[in-house]
């Protein structure tokens, strides 16, 4: 019994060895780690999707969207729209599709980049100001008059957010909200 205990225990740490090596290596490759939202600014989050939502907002995208929480958030609390989540880092990516089996997100293994933005209503990100200096281009090709962008923490670097919300908490998030 104690070498099947033995024998479990070697197998559950090669495991955790491998997914914290394969997570570093896409940390190392893509800039940039897998970090949750907190629930706090992801309530507001929600909020404020809620306003588009009611001016005919219906397609919402998450670029980066690690380990799934905010798009499967998003389902649940808007059951008829169309919810995507972009994710390039394999293992959050892999985490994300179990979190959405079951319900309509839809999650994608794609690169934020490449992904097409044309018939999307609402971006959702929590990414670095390297990617959003990357992304405000395309953006503004992409989206369609009247899009908006909910990016928690982090700002392009040359459009004015038009609204900007400030979550309290252990540390304060702001929240910047942008229209194309």
């Amino acid at each position: 019994m104690l070498n099947v205990f033995v024998i479990f225990m070697l197998v559950c740490i090669v495991v955790l060895l491998f997914v914290a090596v394969f997570n570093e290596y896409y940390q190392q490759r893509l800039g940039v780690s897998c970090m949750p939202t907190t629930p706090k600014v992801r309530a507001r989050i929600m909020e404020l999707i809620t306003e588009f939502v009611q001016k005919g907002h219906k397609n919402i995208v998450e670029l980066g969207c690690g380990w799934g929480g905010m798009a499967r958030d998003a389902t649940k609390q808007f059951p008829d729209l169309t919810i995507t989540g972009v994710e390039k880092s394999l293992f959050p990516y892999l985490v994300s599709k179990l979190r959405a089996w079951g319900n309509t997100t839809n999650i994608r293994y794609r690169n934020i980049y490449d992904f097409d933005l044309k018939n999307t209503d609402i971006v959702l990100c929590y990414l670095s100001n390297q990617h959003m200096a990357g992304l405000e281009e395309k953006m503004k090709n992409e989206l369609k008059p009247g899009s908006v962008v909910i990016s928690s923490t982090f700002v392009f670097a040359d459009k004015e957010p038009s609204k900007t919300v400030t979550v309290e908490g252990l540390y304060e998030t702001k929240i910047y909200i942008y229209k194309f």
